[in-house]
């Protein structure tokens, strides 16, 4: 069947939005594979916010993203931009031993005032709850929090390629090799979210950011939660909904791997699966559940895409009885050594992959 399709404007706002944090129904116990609860804080505490100098602004996001909140003035932009929050690039001004081979950060700076009429203190609370407890080579290290009495502060990786979306609307579309490498890297990290029933929920190339070597960074953990089963808040990026999410049905690990499918599309194909100039659009799109797919795309990319974009959540790719297992496993992603991947052994540099040395940027 024909679908109407137009490629959407590459520099439109892309808004994240969320609803208010309420579990209805009694929830099926799911225990995870390993605790956050059993897990020792991984920050130092010698650290004061006096021992950094800035040296620039980060977070300057080629799509501008903005949160929905419950309330009729809950409209307001998303840590990184604008007045609820930004993002600084700062330096030590003395390493230590301990620190001198880092010596860059960036450093999170949340506004108090905007947290609480934004009723954000849960949110921003089980960010720093998580992502001082979890440690992974392809998510971003909280390395430290401090707080005044107008801001929060969250000393966190500095990441110096920039965002995935930047590097996406430059090439317009990757190559399915590039994909395969940048989803992979996805797969392992929701794959150790997951096994601490830590769900993601805002998977999209702007939270996606390169480090120096070519590897992606997951970043931004504002909508993270742990979920046991489900839950019903309805938060997010429009164009990466599951479909259970818009229909208030619950959501929990599902949905992520939904968004996997949404991201490999779109690095694919330039554009997203489901998009129209306004949020309902957007949404009866993925509703209807029509894709448009170029004749170029290989069949292979094709079944991984569908078997993400599954809108049945029993049914879809990662949800199944193999798990994340599944996912790797599936024949598209052939030829991928798993571990040397999340050790980081594999060659980035190629003519395949964007230039490591285009993507190093220094602080000093």
């Amino acid at each position: 069947m024909a679908v109407d399709h137009v490629v959407p404007d590459s520099d439109a706002d892309r808004l994240s939005i969320q609803g208010s944090e309420t579990d209805p129904e009694p929830l099926r116990i799911h225990p995870p594979i390993r605790t956050l609860d059993g897990s020792r804080e991984t920050l130092p505490r010698s650290l004061r916010l006096t021992d950094f100098e800035v040296r620039g602004t980060l977070g300057t996001s080629s799509s501008t993203r903005y949160t929905w909140g419950s309330g009729p003035d809950c409209f307001d932009c998303h840590p990184g931009t604008g007045t609820f929050g930004r993002v600084l690039l700062v330096r030590l001004r003395s390493p230590s031993h301990q620190t001198r081979s880092v010596n860059c950060f960036a450093l999170k700076v949340l506004r108090k005032s905007e947290i609480v009429r934004l009723r954000q203190v849960e949110h921003v609370n089980a960010e720093r709850y998580i992502m001082s407890r979890v440690r992974h080579p392809f998510i971003v290290d909280l390395y430290s929090t401090f707080q005044d009495s107008l801001n929060i502060y969250m000393l966190l990786s500095y990441v110096p390629g920039g965002e995935l979306f930047t590097h996406l609307r430059r090439a317009q579309r990757f190559t399915p090799d590039v994909t395969r490498f940048y989803l992979a890297t996805i797969v392992v990290a929701l794959k150790y979210l997951h096994s601490f029933n830590i769900i993601y929920r805002d998977l999209k190339p702007e939270n996606l950011l390169l480090d120096s070597r070519g590897y992606l960074r997951l970043t931004d953990f504002g909508f993270a939660k742990i979920v046991e089963d489900r839950t019903w808040t309805l938060c997010g990026t429009p164009e990466y909904l599951a479909p259970e999410i818009i229909l208030n049905e619950g959501h929990g690990k599902p949905a992520d791997w939904w968004a996997c499918g949404v991201l490999a599309y779109e690095m694919m194909v330039g554009f997203p699966p489901f998009f129209d100039e306004t949020a309902p659009g957007i949404y009866e799109k993925i509703l209807r559940g029509r894709v448009y797919w170029p004749k170029e795309m290989d069949r292979l990319s094709k079944e991984l895409i569908r078997a993400f974009l599954h809108p049945d959540r029993t049914k879809r790719l990662g949800n199944l009885i193999g798990g994340s297992k599944d996912v790797l496993d599936h024949p598209w992603f052939s030829g991928v050594d798993w571990d040397a991947l999340e050790r980081k052994e594999i060659r980035v540099g190629s003519s395949s992959f964007p230039s490591v040395d285009r993507l190093v940027l220094t602080c000093c």
